[in-house]
């Protein structure tokens, strides 16, 4: 957080908006079906042209069902704009009806009393059995949910350009070996080799891919996890390190801290091959016309195949002076149906939170993460860079310590590595 601490903000918050508390009161056990429809205040971060489309397909799906809301878009990769005007709004006492809250930042803004719980509405529509486990966890806390789930993100995939692929006769990039070769190949073409963006956040995804490649998932999940003990100074983080700063080594020149999808276009464009990032990625191809299976491929981050590395968009509902409680609950109820879920993911590039879905309506890259979240052997790792497993501060300092690092060759792995450890351990 900017400024002030992260203390000072929770007293602020609670002091300001004491009054969230009371207002959060519990829900009818269903939300009444004659309720009239006000409009509806949404705060997100879905600015790209595949996140505008997927909230534009997701507002008409609710004007046919009688709701609406009113987009408050915030720009900003990876959510930490929008998080910055949410708190202003809120200690200005004015703040959005439904906010775009995930993870470990949904938690935190729950404990002040600021969510309306949705624990009625879920038990009601049997939310826990029909999602799947991870997606539960992300919304259940204390005995009570917190917001409605939209989608769950893959964040560890590798996306190429599989046009560039046929025309110089490539392997699909499924190991570093077959990358390498493909980024030799590539370069001498005169194509950059890997689309790059010095972005923290940015860095930050790939990093954790590389690292969930070398540790394993239950190393991994040690490391992210609230007591991770010594496993920071290991051998796996020496090597993740040493492979983002090859990564960052094939795009040599200034340092450019690019948009994820400006990024992203020069693979579209072919003026890049390859690109690390989640699969909103691949909603934004989609939007632009670029085709799955056809004009770009997908495959797991080489060292990751079996394992996912999940981010789940997820809706709260706001306690606001304008008391739109109905609204409000009749939205999360609509939110979670099958076919709302179908059109919103099938846009954004996501999956449905549901496992009692038909996963052909999905394309062939959301259809190998369907998969992956539905196969009880295939571990689901919980993503830093999008606030499943680390607060906002933790993130921020680990994604600015990454960026430091593949922009300063001065600065050495070893260097690198322990500030990571300090960083992790609270220390300065």
């Amino acid at each position: 957080m900017p400024s002030f601490s992260r203390r000072w903000w929770g007293l602020a918050l609670g002091c300001c908006l004491g009054a969230g508390t009371s207002m959060a009161q519990t829900p009818p056990s269903a939300p009444p079906a004659s309720a009239p429809s006000q409009p509806l205040t949404v705060l997100h971060w879905w600015t790209s042209a595949g996140e505008r489309q997927a909230f534009d397909d997701l507002s008409q799906h609710l004007i046919g069902q009688g709701l609406s809301w009113r987009s408050e878009a915030v720009h900003g990769g990876g959510g930490g704009a929008a998080g910055r005007v949410l708190q202003v709004r809120t200690l200005s006492q004015d703040p959005p009806h439904v906010a775009q809250l995930v993870g470990r930042r949904l938690t935190e803004w729950a404990q002040l009393g600021l969510v309306l719980p949705l624990t009625s509405i879920a038990q009601s529509a049997q939310w826990q059995n029909t999602m799947f486990p991870i997606v539960w966890q992300s919304i259940y806390s204390h005995d009570k949910v917190l917001a409605a789930p939209l989608g769950v993100h893959r964040t560890n995939w590798l996306y190429y350009n599989e046009h560039l692929w046929r025309a110089h006769k490539l392997p699909a990039p499924t190991s570093w070996d077959a990358v390498e070769s493909a980024a030799r190949q590539l370069t001498a073409a005169g194509v950059q080799p890997l689309a790059w963006s010095d972005e923290p956040w940015q860095v930050l995804t790939v990093f954790e891919a590389l690292l969930l490649g070398e540790a394993g998932a239950s190393q991994y999940a040690q490391m992210v996890s609230a007591t991770p003990g010594a496993t920071w100074t290991t051998e796996p983080v020496r090597k993740a390190l040493q492979r983002l700063r090859w990564l960052r080594g094939l795009n040599p020149g200034s340092a450019s801290d690019l948009p994820w999808y400006t990024a992203g276009r020069l693979v579209y464009q072919g003026k890049a091959g390859m690109m690390l990032m989640g699969d909103w990625l691949g909603g934004e191809f989609k939007a632009w016309g670029f085709r799955p299976g056809t004009d770009f491929g997908c495959v797991p981050t080489p060292s990751t195949a079996g394992m996912h590395l999940y981010s789940v968009d997820s809706l709260a509902m706001l306690a606001t002076r304008q008391r739109k409680e109905v609204e409000q609950w009749r939205l999360a109820d609509a939110l979670v149906q099958p076919a709302t879920q179908t059109a919103f993911n099938q846009a954004k590039g996501s999956v449905p939170v549901r496992h009692d879905m038909d996963p052909s309506q999905l394309d062939v890259c959301a259809q190998q993460s369907w998969r992956a979240l539905k196969d009880a052997q295939q571990p689901k790792l919980p993503s830093v860079a999008h606030r499943m497993a680390a607060q906002e501060m933790l993130k921020d300092e680990l994604g600015a310590t990454l960026a430091r690092f593949v922009k300063n060759p001065a600065v050495t792995v070893e260097q690198a590595q322990q500030r990571l450890v300090n960083i992790v351990h609270g220390l300065n």
